[in-house]
């Protein structure tokens, strides 16, 4: 039996049709309930700089673990690992807050942030259902953390953008894109997360005619871990010169202090994002 070492600063990239022999039974321990067994999982991001953070994907179908033969699945689910941030790849779900009874239809491009500790009925159509998922628990619990699910959809379009400004150890004040908060807390820790993007006519440092758009990046907010939306990205390492590719779809980790050049490519790039540190705000 051999261990598999894990590289905590690290640029972790994977696509959403993962080899069949890389996804596993899902098994976890319901709080109420005891051992489960429900779906298929693969871990993308195993892990991050600080608290436990993972991503990957998970999907259900009639062959799944606990799937009916036409591929249903109901599933309760409190997210005990953390707080977990979802967006669904394909199929429709009704989702129901065991303590309220509040009921949220779900499909393809619904973003779900679920607190940690809630339970939630999953109730998943045939025949098929994916999504991708990001799961944070810090060490710290947060005051007043959220209670109840909150649904919002990658097509949303705010009135207004914020141009994401940063300052960079080595590189000074930056401007890259903007973006819109989903989540600016969590139950533990560190939480954010929301909607980036990038392109032609939107705010950049380092913006070419054709919308691609170049900047430093070290993650000063914390570990950054993405499902790309729109458009294609370069990624490259610093420290070796290691280029990662990746397309719309792709899960895309990023860790905070390591030094990367991402680079959008014109004419549009968009991107869900969780930025995650073990450490509470001030």
């Amino acid at each position: 039996m051999t261990s598999e070492v894990l590289v905590r600063s690290a640029v972790h990239g994977g696509v959403q049709n993962e080899p069949n022999e890389k996804w596993a039974p899902f098994e976890w321990l319901e709080p109420r309930f005891g051992a489960q067994v429900h779906g298929e999982y693969v871990v993308i991001r195993p892990e991050g700089v600080s608290g436990s953070l993972s991503a990957g994907l998970w999907r259900s179908g009639p062959t799944a673990p606990g799937a009916a033969s036409d591929g249903s699945h109901t599933i309760l689910y409190s997210s005990p690992l953390g707080d977990e941030t979802a967006c669904v790849i394909d199929g429709t779900a009704v989702l129901t807050v065991i303590s309220t009874g509040k009921r949220y239809e779900v499909g393809p491009g619904s973003i779900i942030s679920s607190p940690k500790g809630l339970e939630v009925q999953w109730d998943i159509e045939g025949p098929a259902f994916k999504k991708y998922w990001c799961i944070w628990n810090g060490s710290e619990p947060t005051a007043n953390p959220p209670q109840d699910l909150l649904i919002t959809h990658v097509s949303d379009n705010p009135e207004e953008w914020q141009e994401y400004h940063f300052t960079e150890p080595a590189e000074g004040a930056l401007v890259a894109g903007e973006l819109y908060f989903i989540r600016t807390g969590g139950s533990t820790g560190t939480m954010l997360s929301g909607v980036w993007r990038s392109g032609k006519g939107i705010a950049g440092s380092d913006v070419d005619d054709k919308g691609t758009m170049s900047t430093p990046y070290t993650g000063v907010l914390g570990d950054e871990t993405i499902l790309l939306l729109e458009g294609e990205v370069e990624v490259t390492e610093t420290e070796s010169g290691k280029l990662h590719n990746f397309k719309a779809g792709d899960v895309i980790g990023l860790s905070s202090g390591m030094h990367v050049t991402w680079t959008s490519k014109g004419p549009f790039s968009k991107k869900l994002w969780v930025i995650t540190r073990d450490v509470l705000p001030e």
